[in-house]
């Protein structure tokens, strides 16, 4: 009785089924179908990071592609574009050379930014895509009033009192102007090392370590002749370098225009006091640079990004907006292209102005002359270069 009970209620919902799927089946045929095209979450798409400004060149323009490997972005350099372009309204053109991975040039005398006019980049890709930026206006610049500092101590529970320069800065805007600005913050500092100290890795079974055998870097100039002894070749190439230390963020005028076109106080930077920056001696820079409405908004997110990542409190930002769309098509780029004039202000720091603060001598390694940076310069800082500013003092 009980397995007949259990056979019928089988039957009755195989029965169920078969009437819903018929009514399922005749309801689709009164219905439109759509068709979601869902985007292939491995395609690569072209990252745009360019800019031409009133400066003397050259002008850089960075590509490459980013593609979304497990969840994540990543992106490689792209070196094989046909012809990448940077023309204006008024008839000036100039096709970019490949440097170096993924970066294009302009010639030190070639085209140069002019205010009023307006600017766009054509990148051709070998598949006979062309990527296109939407005409940016170079506006004007307005000035920088003044850069200054302001010291900061504080007093970590386990540790020395720290101590660091706050960076601010005053500028005018431009009368009936939108006064669209960014302020770009870069740091620079003169720094010795001696490269033909440096020692030989010695290896261990647990891995490998420093070691204190003499082992000169080539560009150094120095060899070890037959007995072991420093000789002197040539002229050393990395005994003295240039860093750059560059912000964490750009800062724009969003919420800080005060009056008649004047800015107060703004905050530009942070600068820790160490040694090897305030070694001999350190630049404070910073550039005002006029923005379109496209570029404004554009930097503004990336700005409420960096800024959003550091809080608890993160608010909503957005997608940054781009202005490269592939031309006759729908792909749609990353990053990019724009026109600014600029204004800057230098102030120079020298280790005269941070005494009393006992700065103490990191050691670099354990061999004799701990304090010296045995190691080229070119290896041992980021962002470093062998050749001075253009406008170095």
């Amino acid at each position: 009785m009980g397995t007949g009970r259990f056979f019928f209620n089988d039957k009755f919902y195989a029965m169920k089924n078969r009437i819903l799927l018929l009514f399922l089946l005749s309801a689709s045929s009164c219905i439109d179908r759509i068709n979601i095209i869902v985007p292939d979450s491995n395609a690569s798409q072209i990252v745009v990071d360019g800019l031409i400004t009133d400066e003397p060149g050259p002008y850089t323009v960075k590509l490459s592609l980013s593609s979304k490997v497990d969840g994540f972005l990543q992106f490689r350099e792209l070196t094989s574009a046909k012809r990448v372009t940077i023309f204006d309204n008024a008839g000036n053109s100039e096709d970019l050379t490949l440097v170096e991975a993924g970066t294009y040039q302009t010639e030190p005398n070639g085209i140069r930014g002019v205010v009023g006019r307006e600017y766009s980049l054509s990148v051709e890709t070998l598949d006979g895509k062309v990527y296109e930026s939407i005409p940016d206006k170079m506006s004007p610049s307005g000035s920088v009033d003044s850069l200054y500092y302001e010291l900061e101590s504080f007093q970590p529970l386990d540790a020395p009192t720290q101590h660091g320069f706050r960076v601010y800065v005053d500028a005018q805007g431009v009368a009936d102007g939108d006064n669209f600005f960014r302020w770009k913050y870069t740091g620079t500092y003169m720094i010795n090392t001696y490269p033909e100290l440096h020692k030989k890795t010695v290896a261990f079974p647990f891995g490998e370590i420093d070691g204190c055998n003499p082992d000169p870097r080539p560009c150094s100039g120095f060899i070890l002749n037959g007995i072991g002894v420093l000789v002197t070749v040539a002229t050393c190439e990395c005994c003295v370098c240039w860093v750059d230390q560059l912000e964490d963020h750009p800062y724009v005028s969003d919420d800080v225009f005060i009056s008649n076109g004047k800015f107060r106080n703004i905050e530009i930077a942070y600068i820790p006091i160490e040694y090897w920056p305030f070694q001999i001696k350190y630049r404070m820079e910073v550039k005002q640079m006029s923005l379109s409405r496209t570029a404004f908004d554009y930097w503004r997110t990336i700005q409420s990004q960096k800024e959003g990542a550091t809080s608890l409190f993160q608010p909503p930002t957005g997608k940054t907006r781009t202005n490269v769309f592939e031309r006759n098509g729908r792909g749609v780029a990353q990053g990019i292209f724009y026109a600014s004039a600029i204004k800057k202000k230098q102030v120079y720091l020298f280790n005269e102005n941070v005494k009393g603060l006992f700065l103490k001598q990191p050691r670099w390694d354990l061999c004799p002359e701990l304090w010296q940076i045995k190691e080229s310069c070119l290896l041992a800082f980021k962002h470093s270069s062998n050749k001075p500013p253009a406008d170095w003092k």
